[in-house]
């Protein structure tokens, strides 16, 4: 049995905070005393974007995919309960080609923002009352925000947003072939020895030889520890895909300017980064805006050089990174609060191993690292760095450096 204890779930890059507990009409927001920064003056700090590449999910793409609900049974751990449940916003609706074949009643409901949630919670709680049981399946062009745990029993709720990234009928295709084709008890298998290789070692350690990098990670000394594999069962309510265990600095939905991840030495920031609003004040089109300025750490690395979990600098290891390297410097220079290293994540989802060169929430899934800078709801944005070209390895008093994601069956 695991010492390192994991909560299933979490959301890390936002407040998590229910409506229902939430202060003011709109929720948990960014205020003033939390973010040093408005959004506007953090862009405004950074440097322009370069000429931009096309993505893999073109903005303009049309047509529709299809939704077969008996595909997604896996998910639901082979049982829907007696309802479906299925929450779409109107874009997204209208981009599905839906196909029922299941034999539970099938109800929708549009969502319409915020003060659609008393009809979605309202709906929960009657079945409840007549001891139903309920899948739900949440696709909308909004923030997806918790149920209260009471309102959660006898309910799997499984959630596709769009808050951070655009919708198009092909995104939500790449999406649904990562959830229709995962093996949701192999990955129980992965998390399982993931957790036993963790408690093993002593150490992680990070490195990237081709640029002389090491940095070491003593995550036995984190607290914070969260899951997302499996399939989903009653009273689970899961960000989509799965395939990801992280640690926080803090608890989940909690942020603290002076709490630290015990890291320490150089990290080479190339990869993917996957954008997320900090709230319904952050705009997409600032989220684009944001994800266009750190894109080109696809192709070119920048090294971060951090003491106890905090960025002190960064350094341009080859002369076409300069851009990018000074582009990072603004970043943390205009929010302090993006020198601290707030999330350390494993992913481990091999239908995530393709990156897309886009803002796409899956590619932190793909089987390898990636860490998270600021929290959404205290900074404008909560920022993930897939990082592709840094190796993590095992320091095991017994066994010495082991490569950790080859050992998992995950080699990349």
């Amino acid at each position: 049995m695991s010492r390192i204890k994991v909560t299933r779930g979490n959301c890390p890059c936002l407040r998590a905070d229910p409506r229902e507990l939430a202060t003011g009409p709109d929720g948990p927001m960014c205020t003033a005393d939390e973010a040093s920064c408005s959004t506007a003056d953090l862009l405004e700090a950074l440097p322009e974007p370069e000429a931009a590449q096309p993505g893999d999910i073109a903005v303009g793409s049309d047509g529709k995919v299809e939704l077969r609900l008996s595909r997604l049974l896996p998910l639901y751990d082979g049982d829907f309960g007696d309802e479906f449940l299925l929450i779409t916003s109107e874009r997204v609706r209208r981009g599905i080609r839906l196909v029922a074949d299941i034999p539970q009643p099938l109800h929708e409901l549009e969502w319409k923002g915020p003060d659609t949630r008393s009809a979605f919670v309202g709906q929960l709680r009657a079945w409840r009352a007549e001891g139903r049981r309920a899948s739900a399946l949440w696709i909308a062009e909004d923030e997806f925000e918790h149920l209260l745990d009471d309102d959660a029993e006898g309910v799997k709720l499984g959630a596709i947003s769009y808050f951070s990234s655009e919708f198009t009928p092909l995104s939500l295709s790449h999406y649904l072939r990562i959830i229709t084709g995962t093996d949701y008890e192999s990955e129980l298998a992965v998390e399982g020895h993931l957790l036993s290789l963790l408690e093993e070692a002593d150490a992680l350690v990070l490195t990237t030889p081709e640029l002389d990098t090491r940095c070491v990670f003593r995550h036995q000394e984190t607290e914070h520890w969260f899951s997302l594999h499996g399939p989903l069962r009653f009273a689970d309510q899961t960000v989509l895909p799965t395939g990801e265990i992280s640690t926080l600095a803090d608890g989940s939905g909690a942020y603290s300017r002076d709490s630290r991840m015990p890291i320490d030495g150089e990290i080479v920031f190339k990869g993917s980064p996957i954008i997320h609003r900090g709230d319904r004040t952050v705009t997409s089109e600032h989220t684009a805006d944001t994800y266009l300025r750190l894109a080109p750490m696809e192709d070119l690395p920048v090294v971060a050089h951090v003491r106890n979990g905090y960025i002190h600098d960064f350094t341009a290891p080859i002369p076409e990174a300069k851009r990018l390297r000074d582009t990072f410097r603004a970043l943390v220079d205009a929010e302090p609060q993006y020198r601290k290293i707030h999330e350390f994540g494993f992913g481990t989802h091999p239908g995530c191993a393709n990156r897309l060169r886009s803002n796409f929430h899956p590619n932190e899934r793909w089987p390898g690292i990636h860490i998270g800078l600021g929290l959404g709801g205290f900074t404008p944005f909560h920022i993930d760095l897939a990082l592709t070209e840094v190796e993590v390895l095992l320091d095991s008093p017994t066994a010495g450096k082991v490569p950790l994601y080859q050992t998992l069956g995950l080699r990349r």
